[in-house]
């Protein structure tokens, strides 16, 4: 697991599509070696865009998104039929 921040809004937490989300602590568990990550965000699973993944707290134009050098080393996501 990789720890990382995102502002990418989640439903589940009570935001609101499309509109600006508060940065949260995540743990990112598994990389689909493309554009998505599974991560737990206040004990919610989901599934984000790579890019909405920062090393550092802070939002998608205030702080770099994680490489997919970094995300290499995590597991590969496994989607079920």
């Amino acid at each position: 697991m990789m720890k990382a921040w995102t502002d990418y809004p989640i439903e589940a937490l009570g935001d609101e599509p499309y509109k600006k989300a508060p940065v949260r602590e995540c743990e990112v568990i598994s990389y689909d070696q493309d554009k998505y990550c599974k991560v737990i965000v206040n004990g919610i699973n989901e599934e984000i865009k790579a890019g909405y993944l920062y090393r550092k707290e802070g939002r998608w134009d205030e702080v770099p998104c994680i490489t997919k050098k970094q995300l290499a080393g995590l597991p590969k996501t496994i989607y079920e039929d």
